[in-house]
């Protein structure tokens, strides 16, 4: 991977540059001294995100979708997958040629890091809490991308989101990630489902792909010590014909039914 690469080479130069900095320090310590080099990289790299925020598009959510804003969120996607050593095994069916709507189980805030890396050639954006766009760094290059924060207290202004993000999804091609449960699980066990998620597939005539997602809650205890090895599974893909016919509640019901049955097997 490139940017295995380019992360090895600029904490190589970190560790190199702290040996020359400290004469006393034998040369037999660079290679202890890489790890370290990661982590000065790693600051380094978000220490000058945080230096173009005041240049990223201003705006609602949803209103704009800057490219660039969209490649940042891979690329540290991309980073963080290395610096907590993240390995992804994908299985299950092929995702269709046309725009989705990508539901699964939330175990972790890490979910839609990892789901982004395996998906990178198709247009997928997220639609997120509202606490997410508050963060000083992550919110404006959400916001920046073109993600949808839902307001999860005001039935309403939900709505409206979901419909606006029906409406990109024709015009634009995109592909929508939501997790129905609205919340990550901190035990592991299914949440109840909303029917959110089937609204806005029902809205913009697309199917809906159900994955199950194994791994993540794990990612954040092993660091640093270990990392982590996650299973992306999926297990159906509901066509537009079938959501058109049935009520979102019965999706809902469906597709919570079809991520249980598949996380209670061993794959």
């Amino acid at each position: 991977m490139l940017l295995n690469l380019i992360l090895l080479l600029l904490s190589i130069g970190a560790s190199v540059g702290l040996v020359v900095g400290i004469p006393s320090l034998s040369a037999w310590w660079l290679f202890g001294m890489i790890p370290l080099g990661y982590i000065l990289a790693t600051a380094l790299y978000f220490i000058l995100l945080f230096a173009t925020v005041p240049f990223l598009p201003r705006g609602r959510e949803g209103e704009r979708s800057s490219r660039f804003c969209r490649f940042i969120i891979w690329l540290s996607s991309d980073w963080l997958m290395v610096l907590l050593r993240i390995r992804v095994r994908v299985t299950g069916l092929k995702l269709p040629d046309e725009p989705m709507v990508l539901v699964s189980n939330h175990r972790s805030d890490f979910d839609p890091m990892v789901v982004l890396q395996k998906t990178r050639k198709r247009n997928l954006i997220y639609i997120s809490k509202e606490s997410n766009f508050k963060f000083p760094l992550v919110g404006p290059y959400l916001r920046g991308a073109g993600y949808y924060a839902i307001d999860r207290e005001n039935a309403m202004r939900a709505l409206r989101t979901l419909k606006s993000a029906a409406e990109r999804m024709k015009a634009e091609g995109l592909d929508i990630g939501i997790y129905p449960e609205g919340t990550r699980s901190k035990t592991g066990e299914l949440l109840e489902f909303k029917t959110g998620a089937f609204y806005l597939a029902k809205k913009a005539n697309a199917p809906v792909v159900v994955m199950t997602t194994e791994g993540t809650e794990i990612i954040s205890q092993n660091f640093p010590w270990k990392g982590a090895k996650v299973h992306l599974h999926v297990a159906e893909i509901i066509s537009r014909e079938e959501v058109a016919a049935m009520t979102t509640e019965a999706l809902a019901e469906r597709v919570r039914n079809t991520i249980a049955e598949n996380l209670s097997q061993k794959r």
